[in-house]
């Protein structure tokens, strides 16, 4: 295996795995002002402290927690206005992460600082800080409020911190999307719409940038919502950015009336990690593939792993697997099962590795026969490559006939037909091992005297037809129907 130096950007991804000592307390804050339908302002403010800047303790149960205190000022001038001083401890847990949390404050019409200050409970030299100008302001006019980007939402009617209009909102203070993150969602408000436009709807547009550096910005996605005039309302969205490399980016939402003027717009920068995206075997040396979850796959788990991808790994792949699967160096079996997997899936391999080995175990159990594995078997080969069929019809006791199945499926994307059908049997009468005769999909096993191979034990009497040699079926009876099943199901 040819290992080259890493990507800088790979590097500093790692580095953020070194321990506790080499590391700040990590801040992150965001922050919108919003207005109540009685015009009552109010801030809020998102925090998140990063798990891997933080101290966490053994408790006395033998899990881990930390805290930080944490104090947040709204000020005008010298004078603080508001202000919170509390403890935000995160619960007990068996690995660190983040402690995150969420407060809002009354805040009349003006210009103010927000102060941040938090201290690491369980070292006092842990600290960090933020500050920022805050305007409070809300103009005769359509307003739109500070964007507000979001780790995940959900429907939620109970109240509690991180609720809001019926959703569980999980703030993205950090404006930071990692690798295992597919979907960035975000939330603001539009007030006064009524008083700009005055009949008919208006249209919120959003869009990304990714910035290219030098000024220059590439569009990577748009869409829009058509709203109707009112006091107030919102927005809630969620975009697919499972395909956006590494790399800054800008959202950005426009309110335009019928005729296209542009009435008001926001902005939120954030930034995306997806290091696999465009993927290169010469990066994953083996300091990354310590990083990956097949660092804990035992010896075992890899060789019923790579016998699980047999039956989907094709071509070249194969060749290289089998090649693998012999080799007694558990580096280059990790590399193939972890190449395959960031593969199928750059932003989370770890789930999708999880997701088909889910899959294998219940094809095995389903499948198993004999001394192989239940995927090994054709139906288990089947199965795996080609999900479950729509409709199976299985016969054991049909007169002069081996036990066969037949799978069908309606859709067939694989090859793109329509009613595909595998016919599999068990000449040998032992055990559960049936093997394919015949099918219908292109790539698979095509045998036109699959009947009279079926029905061998009598075939030989029953032929359909004068030539023995080219007779490709059998006689229909009321006992023999295969050919039925296989034609008209």
């Amino acid at each position: 295996m040819k290992n080259l130096t890493l990507t800088s950007y790979l590097t500093a991804l790692l580095l953020g795995c070194l321990p506790f000592s080499a590391q700040a307390l990590d801040l992150g804050v965001s922050y919108a002002v919003f207005n109540t339908p009685e015009n009552k302002p109010y801030l809020e403010v998102n925090l998140e402290i990063a798990a891997v800047s933080i101290r966490y303790q053994k408790t006395e149960s033998g899990k881990l927690q930390a805290g930080a205190e944490v104090l947040i000022m709204v000020k005008d001038g010298e004078q603080v206005v508001k202000y919170e001083k509390y403890h935000l401890q995160s619960p007990e847990v068996d690995a660190p992460q983040s402690l995150i949390d969420v407060k809002r404050f009354p805040v009349s019409a003006g210009n103010y600082e927000l102060e941040i200050q938090v201290q690491d409970l369980n070292a006092s030299e842990n600290k960090d800080s933020y500050k920022s100008p805050i305007r409070v302001y809300f103009p005769e006019k359509l307003h739109l409020t500070e964007i507000q980007l979001l780790r995940q939402y959900k429907k939620d009617n109970t109240q509690g911190a991180f609720t809001k209009n019926g959703y569980y909102m999980e703030p993205l203070p950090f404006c930071f999307y990692e690798k295992g993150n597919t979907r960035l969602a975000f939330y603001l408000e539009i007030y006064r719409s009524n008083q700009s436009v005055m009949e008919g709807e208006y249209l919120l547009r959003y869009f990304v940038e990714q910035d290219k550096g030098n000024g220059e910005k590439t569009l990577v996605s748009t869409g829009s919502q058509r709203k109707k005039p009112s006091a107030i309302d919102a927005m809630l969205v969620q975009l697919d950015i499972s395909k956006f490399e590494s790399g800054n980016y800008y959202l950005t939402v426009e309110a335009r009336n019928s005729t296209n003027e542009l009435l008001a717009s926001r902005s939120q920068f954030f930034q995306r990690s997806n290091p696999y995206l465009y993927f290169n075997d010469q990066e994953i040396t083996e300091e990354v593939l310590t990083q990956q979850f097949t660092q804990k796959l035992d010896a075992k788990q890899l060789k019923y792993a790579l016998a699980a991808l047999s039956p989907i790994v094709l071509g070249d792949d194969a060749e290289v697997l089998n090649a693998v699967h012999r080799d007694t160096n558990l580096a280059n079996k990790r590399f193939f099962v972890f190449r395959h997997f960031v593969r199928e899936d750059p932003n989370d391999p770890e789930s999708a590795y999880n997701k088909y080995m889910t899959l294998a175990n219940a094809v095995h159990e389903k499948f198993r026969s004999g001394f192989r594995y239940g995927f090994e078997t054709d139906r288990g080969r089947a199965y795996l490559r080609y999900g479950a069929p729509d409709d199976v019809v299985h016969v054991e006791d049909e007169p002069g006939a081996c036990p066969y199945e037949i799978w069908v499926y309606y859709s067939f994307p694989k090859t793109k037909q329509s009613n595909v059908k595998f016919l599999f049997y068990n000449p040998s009468l032992a055990g559960d091992d049936y093997i394919t005769l015949h099918s219908t999909a292109r790539g698979e096993i095509q045998d036109q005297k699959w009947e009279r191979k079926l029905y061998n034990r009598n075939a030989t009497e029953y032929i359909d037809g004068d030539n023995y040699h080219d007779a490709t079926g059998v006689e229909r009876n009321f006992g023999r129907r295969a050919k039925e099943y296989f034609t008209d199901f």
